[in-house]
């Protein structure tokens, strides 16, 4: 995984997501009431960042290549080097002006707007599922990638799903799509609801049609 690796400068800040709730006023009561969507607000992470060049004359030309890094587009993940293992989903950085403190020197900051979760890196690897699979962490959004040909039912924690399978089928759960092999969107060949695949924090018990095989990305996350 590349990602955005950063070393910070300054001792380490680490924002607290904060859950969301609807605020409902009931006239003749005090006080509101809350219900809690169980979901959780962006966290913004700022961050400072020194450079220095080789030689003043390449100052800009290696500003220019900051900026490039930041907004590439190219990869989302946010690592930080005093917590390598985890990696935050960012959707949107912000870059102050850059003040030039010396011939070759430069400093600037960036503010990073992120999922209010972190995701562990050993997340990504893929794992072919049996019957069972513990969840050490948080409820996640896993990717199932189905390899074989013709329907099959896929039953996780009791939540049945089924769905036609060419050769592969990947599931996304988080983004609720279903592509194939080549990358192609295939969102008619699965029955049911994608929140019933999601992985709960502990137990997961997992059924499915002989004759396929099954492998998921768990996405494992914490707050």
């Amino acid at each position: 995984m590349q990602g955005r690796r950063v070393k910070r400068n300054k001792p380490p800040y680490y924002p607290v997501p904060e859950r969301e709730y609807d605020t409902i006023k009931v006239e003749g009561r005090d006080g509101e009431l809350h219900r809690d969507k169980k979901t959780y607000k962006d966290i913004e992470i700022p961050i400072s960042f020194n450079f220095v060049s080789k030689t003043p004359d390449v100052w800009a030309q290696d500003l220019r290549k900051v900026k490039k890094w930041l907004y590439s587009g190219k990869d989302n993940r946010l690592i930080l080097s005093d917590d390598p293992e985890y990696y935050y989903k960012v959707k949107k950085a912000v870059m102050s002006d850059t003040e030039r403190t010396a011939k070759r020197k430069g400093k600037f900051e960036i503010v990073f707007t992120c999922e209010s979760y972190m995701y562990r890196v050993d997340g990504q690897d893929e794992k072919e599922i049996g019957e069972y699979l513990y969840n050490p962490y948080m409820k996640s959004q896993p990717v199932y990638k189905i390899y074989g040909n013709g329907e099959i039912t896929l039953e996780v924690n009791g939540n049945q799903v089924t769905a036609e399978v060419t050769e592969q089928l990947n599931i996304d759960t988080k983004l609720e799509i279903c592509y194939n092999a080549a990358n192609e969107i295939s969102n008619a060949a699965l029955t049911g609801k994608y929140e019933g695949l999601y992985l709960q924090e502990g137990d997961n018990n997992f059924k499915y049609t002989e004759g396929f095989k099954v492998v998921l990305v768990p996405n494992w996350r914490e707050l």
